[in-house]
């Protein structure tokens, strides 16, 4: 009741209260007056006035709302397009529950496949965290195979490294083979020469030597030096065989002696020519020698003790021949360390003679302990020595 357009009712009931009451009234007038109208007698005239008053109240009431209501205004006027319009809207709205009927049958159809979809993705994620798993094992995987090919590489260099250079060593031993076969010609050509006579010189024998200072020497002088040199191994050899000097032939390569004597004049330092065989010779042949040229400086000046060792016990005559062999050894160790150039074929820097020797052994077998044994420089020393030495017991 409280939406009731209550204006629009008061409205209509009083329109047409004044309606009948007008109709009333003039009804009243025409039948007191009795009016005919259109030819009809007053009793019907009263009657029509009061159709038309009705028709009127009518009229009016449909007025009144369709002013007064846009609603009505529309029914009254727009009824048949409001009904087609609800014809149309009612096919549309059948067609419209159709549809909705198969949405929402898609919707059922498309939750089903989303579930079955959610079911793949859920397996795909599975699948994708084992594969991702997976994946990081292979990347460890590779990262190590990784390692391992930059070791392997490493291994590799060094390998190529080790294999140039025994592939060198080879090459070394190649020529060390080549080298050791001629050799070995050779001794099989000079076994057949010893067959044949008697061995005059070895390979790499020191014939003799000589110092010899160029900044106090002339140029004749220095070139008279290989001759001397020639003069004195030929005299050492004559002694050693008993053959006649001029018998015994020896020979330098020009071009070797011809830079041994550069170097000579060239330095101006005390030097030290050698002359020493190349090859092993035999009495009655020809005898290769070579020249070097060495340094020559003061190693020990006169009185230089070299070696000294204290004896707390006595010593029998064989305990003392041991242990002055002992330090002469330590001498010769000691020169050649200090740049005495030793004997190619012994080894040896110096000698001394028997009788010292043997006189030594004896003071040290017949001297009471504690003694000191020193082996002292018993003249100045160059570099090509011989290192000569005294022995004395305090």
């Amino acid at each position: 009741m409280s939406e009731l357009n209550w204006e629009l009712v008061f409205s209509l009931v009083i329109a047409s209260a004044i309606v009948a009451y007008i109709g009333d009234i003039l009804g009243m007038k025409l039948g007191k007056k009795r009016i005919s109208l259109f030819g009809m007698r007053p009793k019907y005239t009263s009657r029509f006035i009061t159709v038309v008053t009705g028709v009127f109240i009518a009229l009016v009431t449909l007025f009144v709302m369709a002013v007064a209501s846009d609603t009505v205004r529309v029914a009254l006027f727009n009824m048949k397009y409001i009904q087609r319009e609800i014809s149309n809207l009612t096919v549309e709205l059948g067609k419209s529950r159709s549809e909705l009927e198969n949405l929402q049958l898609d919707l059922f159809k498309s939750q089903a496949e989303l579930s079955e979809k959610e079911r793949q993705l859920q397996k795909v994620e599975k699948d994708l965290a084992e594969n991702l798993d997976k994946l990081r094992q292979v990347e460890e995987e590779v990262a190590r195979l990784n390692d391992k090919a930059r070791e392997l590489e490493v291994d590799k260099r060094k390998l190529s490294e080790e294999l140039e250079e025994m592939k060198k060593e080879r090459d070394n031993l190649e020529g060390q083979i080549a080298e050791l076969k001629a050799q070995a010609a050779e001794l099989r050509e000079n076994l057949e020469r010893v067959k044949e006579g008697r061995i005059l010189v070895l390979a790499g024998e020191l014939l003799t030597q000589m110092p010899i200072d160029p900044a106090s020497a002339e140029d004749l002088e220095i070139g008279d030096a290989i001759s001397k040199l020639k003069e004195n191994a030929r005299l050492v050899l004559s002694l050693r065989t008993g053959l006649r000097p001029e018998a015994i032939d020896l020979r330098i390569d020009e071009v070797e002696l011809e830079d041994a004597l550069k170097q000579i004049r060239e330095s101006k330092g005390r030097k030290v020519i050698r002359l020493e065989v190349a090859t092993n010779a035999v009495v009655g042949e020809k005898i290769d020698c070579v020249v070097s040229v060495h340094d020559s400086v003061k190693i020990y000046a006169s009185g230089e003790v070299l070696v000294s060792e204290v004896f707390l016990k006595p010593l029998s005559e064989e305990e003392a021949e041991t242990e002055l062999y002992n330090l002469l050894r330590q001498v010769n160790l000691k020169a050649q360390r200090d740049g005495i150039l030793p004997d190619p074929i012994s080894g040896t820097v110096g000698s001394l003679e028997a009788t010292e020797f043997f006189d030594a052994v004896e003071k040290l077998s017949n001297t009471t302990p504690p003694f000191r044994v020193n082996v002292i420089a018993a003249a100045d020393t160059y570099t090509e020595g011989p290192v000569r030495v005294k022995i004395e017991v305090d």
